[in-house]
């Protein structure tokens, strides 16, 4: 028979005679102690650690309780304000991720919106003057500019335009006279 896969059970006695037999008697005894004293301590440990925590005054315990209230309270505030936040970014037509732009340190949804306003004030102004620096230069010409019926000022612009002269055009074109000439 394979005796891995066979489980005996013996009783009290034969399991004594089996130790005798073996000469296993001291070395048991040993193993026995090492694991009683182990399982003691442990369980001493265990008592101390509960006693000490049952001897927390009243005053103590509301001190605890407190703190984790306020932790949590915390938490659940700020993922408040991170939802109201991202609700005005909704509401202005602004991107979620701009979140990290916006500093508000109450949930007052009057100063969210304050905040998400300006904001985007601030972000359409550095717009505006990015689109006004490329616009620098020759201005386009004038409608109906009187005298030569703005000929001059067309061709200059144009000129200028294809020269790549103008702020923001890389372009760089044929003029008039070497198309004539090629």
């Amino acid at each position: 028979m394979d005796n891995k896969n066979n489980n005996t059970e013996l009783t009290e006695d034969e399991f004594l005679k089996a130790i005798k037999e073996a000469n296993l008697g001291n070395s048991l005894a040993q193993y026995i102690q090492k694991e009683g004293d182990r399982r003691l301590t442990e369980g001493l440990k265990t008592y101390q650690v509960n006693q000490s925590k049952k001897n927390f005054s009243d005053s103590e315990k509301i001190t605890n309780l407190e703190k984790e209230l306020s932790e949590m309270k915390g938490s659940q505030s700020k993922k408040d304000i991170e939802t109201l936040i991202k609700n005005e970014l909704k509401a202005q037509n602004l991107n979620e991720g701009l979140i990290k732009y916006v500093k508000v340190d109450s949930n007052d949804p009057s100063l969210i919106a304050e905040s998400v306003k300006g904001l985007k004030d601030d972000l359409l102004d550095a717009k505006q003057a990015e689109n006004d620096s490329k616009l620098k230069g020759d201005p386009p010409p004038v409608k109906g500019e009187p005298g030569n019926g703005g000929d001059q000022t067309l061709k200059n612009y144009v000129e200028n335009k294809n020269s790549g002269k103008v702020a923001g055009n890389p372009f760089q074109g044929k003029l008039e006279e070497q198309k004539k000439g090629e």
